[in-house]
């Protein structure tokens, strides 16, 4: 089986990203309990970490292990599921 190409991997960080700014910023998921939403927050980041993992063991060793030190730094620090949605509320905040 090939690897994956690195372009497939930027599209779904990209992608996750995406899907956590438009859920926050329409509130898509205010109806739903606390539980579920933090569930459906630990499963994007979840798969952000997959990413990342699969992304570091593939191609581009050192970019992509910065990309996971910024997205445990986002999670810790800000509580968003990827670093694209960390800057989008570091800029709302500005």
């Amino acid at each position: 089986m090939r690897p994956v190409r690195t372009i497939y991997l930027v599209i779904a960080v990209l992608v996750l990203g995406l899907v956590g700014i438009v859920a926050s910023d329409l509130q898509l998921f205010d109806g739903l309990s606390f539980d579920v939403r933090r569930i459906l927050g630990w499963n994007a980041f979840g798969a952000n970490l997959i990413v990342g993992i699969y992304g570091a063991i593939v191609s581009n060793r050192i970019a992509w292990i910065g990309y996971l030190v910024l997205s445990v730094a986002g999670l810790l620090l800000m509580g968003a599921t990827t670093p694209i949605v960390a800057l989008w509320l570091a800029l709302k905040l500005l």
